[in-house]
């Protein structure tokens, strides 16, 4: 077994080695998990079935956890969620404290080592076989027995919210943990399924580059907007800014419409490219999966502004 410098330098080389797959492919199988090299030897990082995963012949703690990917509406196995504290949970297998899985993310927790958080984001197109984002490092930093669960902070210096202290100090805390969670846990979900519903393509122009790519609301989250795939475009970036600025607008029946003082205007080939020809086509991409295709109420919602807007 790896003593604790040991299973640091692992775990630091896992890491190591999901960034540098995250260059090529944004999203993993469970078989692409399983060919991480180390010493020699090759060992899975997920596994087959389980969503708790630790490699017996190394380590007597965990290192990853997994939620599976359902579709928008559908019920989880598992229902994890977010605490009174803004802090993410993690639910046990059953509801057995010494069962093996629970225990190992127990021991991983007790530890204090860093943990690799796999979320399904959907499926490879035309298969069953689940795709994966990967968050890392993230700690366990508490366990609620009664509801079956551990408690997942996605930076170090997130806090549970601290007993008996002052309310003011009690909301401070959680609010840096909903901040934190927004912006390393919601957002990134909410964009990696979003690209991959739209096979990794801006819905306007087709462009194929995920790195170009971002999750567009169309109804925002500050005005209540979810975070359901068809509440989303794949957007590259010149469209996803073009569409909030109500340079082009996107109706209910999928056509792609642009301001009239932009139509008016002529300043090059980008402009005319790149949005002026855009007027009056439908989208070139949209889901396969009909409940992640664009809602097409809240389409007629923000079309209402662009028309405004025009």
């Amino acid at each position: 077994m790896l003593n604790d410098q040991e299973e640091m330098l692992f775990r630091e080389a896992v890491f190591a080695w999901i960034r540098a797959r995250q260059l090529h492919t944004p999203f993993f199988t469970r078989d692409d998990l399983s060919q991480f090299e180390y010493q020699g030897k090759t060992h899975r990082l997920i596994g087959p079935f389980t969503g708790i995963w630790k490699i017996t012949t190394l380590s007597d703690s965990a290192i990853a956890f997994s939620t599976a990917y359902v579709p928008d509406g559908g019920k989880r196995p598992y229902e994890d969620g977010e605490g009174p504290d803004g802090l993410q949970r993690y639910k046990w297998r059953g509801t057995d404290p010494n069962q093996s899985d629970n225990r190992a993310l127990r021991r991983a927790m007790e530890r204090h080592l860093p943990l690799l958080w796999l979320v399904g984001i959907g499926h490879v197109p035309g298969t069953t076989q689940q795709l994966f984002d990967a968050r890392f490092p993230v700690f366990l930093i508490g366990e609620e027995p009664n509801q079956h669960q551990f408690v997942v902070a996605l930076e170090e210096d997130q806090k549970i919210l601290p007993s008996g202290e002052p309310v003011a100090v009690q909301e401070i805390v959680k609010r840096y943990n909903e901040r934190i969670v927004k912006a390393r846990y919601h957002q990134p979900l909410f964009r990696a399924r979003v690209i991959h519903a739209y096979e990794e393509r801006c819905a306007v122009c087709r462009l194929p580059f995920t790195e170009l790519l971002e999750a567009a609301h169309i109804r925002p989250d500050s005005q209540g907007g979810s975070a359901k795939i068809s509440n989303g475009m794949s957007l590259c970036k010149i469209h996803h800014g073009a569409y909030d600025a109500d340079i082009i607008g996107i109706s209910p029946d999928y056509k792609i419409h642009v301001k009239e003082s932009v139509l008016a205007t002529f300043d090059g080939p980008t402009l005319q490219h790149s949005i002026k020809e855009m007027d009056g086509e439908a989208l070139r991409q949209i889901p396969t999966e009909t409940a992640s295709k664009p809602d097409r109420e809240l389409l007629a919602e923000r079309f209402e502004k662009f028309m405004r807007a025009s």
